[in-house]
């Protein structure tokens, strides 16, 4: 009688360890990880630029030439040189579609006429030539104004005073690029004594 109440016993208690067994889960078992969930866009940006920096830059220069008549002479400036394309621009820690929409803010809050579109580059200079009115040996070039700005976003939701995303702004005034000629002699200005330097071999 005791042995099979025994065997009845050890039973039982198999049962229940078995059914435990199906229901309890794996303990070494990795769960899987958290999905990220994705960027939400900004729906109602707001941008703050620093103040425009306005930088001469040379942009194109031309072989130099000698001229021997008392008078001078013309410089050609079909065969120019691009020394800086240059393409406006911006770049935003929120990526690329950020980066047009601020270009685009900063195109309309700027006090500078005629920047062109976000990607646009510079056209070629199209002067065929500039006169020259003494014997000498002289280069051509041109030069536009780059304008700079940095950037600050306000996303409505994040905050006041909390910007969530950085970036900047480049941009030129593409309908005035200046030109002229230098003396490689007597280099003088800015981008002047940089095209000397680059085509005449004169260091100053």
């Amino acid at each position: 009688m005791q042995r099979a109440r025994s065997v009845r016993w050890a039973g039982a208690v198999a049962l229940v360890l078995a059914v435990v067994g199906c229901t309890t889960p794996h303990r070494d078992r990795a769960l899987p990880a958290p999905t990220a969930s994705a960027p939400t866009d900004c729906a109602y940006p707001r941008y703050e630029f620093t103040p425009d920096v306005r930088t001469e830059t040379l942009t194109y220069v031309t072989p130099a030439v000698t001229l021997t008549a008392p008078d001078g002479g013309p410089v050609d400036f079909s065969h120019a040189l691009a020394v800086r394309p240059l393409t406006a621009t911006a770049v935003s820690s929120a990526g690329d579609a950020d980066a047009r929409n601020a270009y685009d803010a900063f195109v309309r809050q700027s006090r500078t006429p005629g920047l062109p579109e976000f990607g646009k580059p510079l056209k070629p200079y199209s002067n065929p030539t500039v006169g020259v009115g003494k014997p000498g040996r002289f280069l051509g070039y041109a030069f536009n104004w780059v304008i700079t700005s940095s950037f600050v976003r306000h996303c409505a939701g994040t905050g006041a005073g909390r910007p969530d995303a950085v970036g900047s702004v480049t941009s030129f005034q593409a309908d005035f690029p200046l030109a002229g000629t230098v003396n490689c002699a007597e280099p003088t200005g800015e981008s002047g004594r940089e095209a000397a330097r680059l085509m005449c071999g004169t260091y100053a």
